[in-house]
């Protein structure tokens, strides 16, 4: 499979696409058979839950439809999920505002948005950008792992296609890479779904500099571990499916992104903490380069509403891609957790794709972004008539 960028120029050479049709996975309301191994430590750093939040500033709010782009480009030509209309249980989105209260109160930044038939319906933010300019949610924030679900969604759309086999091996040389040879036959569904084998190295994703090209060879030296085939959540996974949509793209990850999944949904913002803060960022207590390691496994900054209108407008296609155990799932529906020191955060996807929300906090307020996802999921829930209980989450 030969390296290309995301469009292939007229006549160009069909041999770099798969020839066999791409096998199909089973539905994402199929009963998951697959052996779940749960990491006791919750995603990337151990944090302090009990620092003192900063005063905020005051939050700015929608609550109408935001304008953005409708999609045009190839990635989004097949019809949108037909889920249909259903009325909100509290238009005014209340349960969710005074969520969203409790999270802008305890720390130094907060953002909430939530999509609903691809439009954002409510969205808030509090706290200042590095500019001081007052944040909105279309303001960049650290999103740690929830990354990862952005990832997966650039892959899907690569299989998408045709420009890689997600169900294939993991092409090692293009990408530059030189493994073990008993990693030749791992493939990239086994990688988004933390089931390659791959060591998990925690901690060492935050020493040292250098990137995720630069780290993740160390991890390939010795063969895929006893654990290959279950699911144990490592970084690793996530920085070298980072590495293919660079390859793919022949761009930076956040180039790659933009072009691939965020500029056919109209929104525009994503990019790395490789270079540190921009000026219309909201601030990040600790120094963000400390996270370039991690590339696609935890290293993006984006909006509530950036992300929340990419989940909000996925394909049947992208839906394919996005299984547990590569998502988390609850009662409510799927998506993921970002927790490292000073930023937690929050995307899920209720009602099978109508309705998404996502929530990022700057701050140590809660320990983990599945307590932000504690607060927020149960209250859109609730605006919605569907009930407040707690979630379930798995894994």
């Amino acid at each position: 499979m030969a390296s290309c960028g995301i469009t292939r120029a007229e006549g160009a050479d069909p041999t770099a696409r798969p020839t066999a049709p791409l096998p199909t996975p089973p539905s994402i309301l199929d009963p998951d058979t697959r052996q779940i191994t749960v990491d006791p430590l919750d995603e990337n750093d151990v944090v302090d839950p009990a620092s003192t939040p900063s005063t905020t500033t005051p939050s700015t709010t929608t609550t109408s439809p935001k304008a953005t782009s409708t999609p045009t480009t190839a990635a989004t030509t097949q019809p949108a999920l037909d889920l249909g209309e259903r009325p909100l249980g509290d238009p005014s989105f209340g349960a969710t505002a005074t969520a969203f209260d409790r999270l802008a109160q305890a720390n130094r930044g907060a953002s909430l948005t939530v999509v609903r038939s691809g439009e954002v319906a409510f969205s808030r933010a509090s706290g200042s950008t590095i500019s001081g300019q007052p944040a909105t949610s279309d303001t960049p924030m650290v999103v740690a792992s929830v990354s990862k679900i952005v990832v997966a969604m650039a892959i899907a759309r690569l299989h998408e296609q045709r420009h890689i086999d997600a169900f294939g091996p993991f092409p090692w040389a293009e990408v530059g890479l030189d493994p073990n040879a008993e990693w030749a036959d791992v493939t990239i569904r086994e990688l988004l779904d933390h089931q390659s084998g791959l060591s998990t190295a925690r901690h060492s994703w935050f020493t040292g500099g250098g990137t995720c090209r630069d780290f993740v060879p160390s991890l390939l030296a010795s063969p895929p571990n006893g654990n290959r085939g279950r699911w144990v959540y490592s970084n690793g996974n996530y920085c070298l499916l980072g590495l293919l949509v660079e390859q793919q793209a022949n761009k930076p990850l956040d180039a790659a992104l933009q072009q691939l999944i965020f500029d056919p949904v109209g929104v525009s913002g994503v990019h790395l903490t490789n270079d540190g803060l921009q000026p219309k960022d909201q601030p990040h207590a600790d120094g963000v380069e400390r996270l370039s390691r991690l590339g696609g496994a935890g290293s993006l900054l984006v909006s509530t509403d950036d992300t929340a209108i990419l989940l909000g407008r996925m394909t049947e296609s992208d839906r394919l891609i996005l299984q547990p155990p590569s998502v988390f799932t609850d009662q409510y529906g799927f998506g993921h957790t970002g927790t490292i020191d000073g930023a937690k955060a929050c995307i899920w996807v209720l009602e099978n794709g109508l309705t998404v929300v996502s929530a990022t906090i700057a701050g140590n307020s809660v320990s983990t972004g599945g307590n932000v996802c504690d607060i927020v999921v149960p209250a859109v829930s609730s605006d919605l008539g569907f009930g407040s209980a707690k979630p379930d989450r798995t894994p």
